[in-house]
């Protein structure tokens, strides 16, 4: 079994550190410390012109829970419609009251993106019953499912997963998320059967010179991050040495 690698970024430059290092593809977002939210069309336009990396990008308005109001759903619909148009794959996900994929929002979503792959993303993590929400997902034509089973980290749900990944068969691909790193990667996929694991790899860069804030609120708050090739570079290893890739 070959082990796909995906790796969420936030910026061209993580988008092709990522490229360079050999993953197979990224997901784009922005504000990643909230769990990420849709990024600009342009950042997208951008990343997409590295060759070497397949791009999904999330669609998330904002950095509350998944139960969606109107508002949300006509700017998350809004933003479908129009990074559909950049023929890459979409990162979605909304729950109903009763904390199942919102069948309905999924639809629309569909309609407006009937060609291009979908990712219900890990909102499913939420979900009142993980299985029953895999199985609305197939039902709906969704392509892939981002999760940790149910829970915080990878490793802490690998039961889950591995049941995930036995009832999806073949209709629907499992890719496992949640504190995944060089040191957990290969016996997370020995214990689940993953085929796709998906981390985000950035770091915090040391302290700014001393200079004038762009805002009087952000005085002596530094919010750059670079891409973290270490860590992209040794979840890749450990699974070359495990014979994953």
């Amino acid at each position: 079994m070959r082990v796909s690698v995906e790796v969420c970024v936030s910026s061209v430059s993580e988008a092709r550190a990522a490229a360079n290092c050999g993953v197979e593809s990224v997901e784009v977002c922005t504000w990643l410390a909230c769990g990420g939210v849709t990024p600009s069309g342009g950042s997208v336009q951008r990343i997409r012109t590295i060759e070497e990396v397949n791009t999904r990008v999330l669609i998330r308005s904002g950095p509350g829970g998944f139960r969606i109001t109107d508002d949300d759903q006509a700017v998350m619909l809004a933003d479908v419609r129009d990074l559909a148009l950049h023929r890459v794959g979409l990162v979605v996900g909304a729950l109903n009251a009763q904390s199942l994929p919102d069948e309905d929002f999924l639809n629309a979503v569909r309609e407006k993106a009937s060609d291009v792959e979908l990712t219900f993303h890990r909102a499913i993590d939420h979900a009142s019953d993980q299985l029953r929400a895999l199985d609305i997902c197939k039902d709906l034509g969704i392509h892939r499912v981002l999760t940790s089973g149910g829970t915080t980290l990878a490793m802490e749900g690998s039961r889950m997963l591995k049941r995930m990944v036995d009832d999806a068969g073949a209709r629907i691909r499992i890719a496992a998320a949640g504190g995944i790193n060089p040191a957990n990667v290969v016996e997370l996929v020995e214990r689940s059967g993953v085929s796709e694991v998906h981390f985000a790899a950035q770091r915090a860069v040391g302290p700014k010179a001393e200079g004038a804030a762009l805002s009087s609120a952000n005085v002596g708050v530094n919010f750059e991050v670079e891409p973290d090739l270490r860590k992209i570079e040794g979840v890749l290893n450990a699974l070359v040495k495990a014979g994953l890739r």
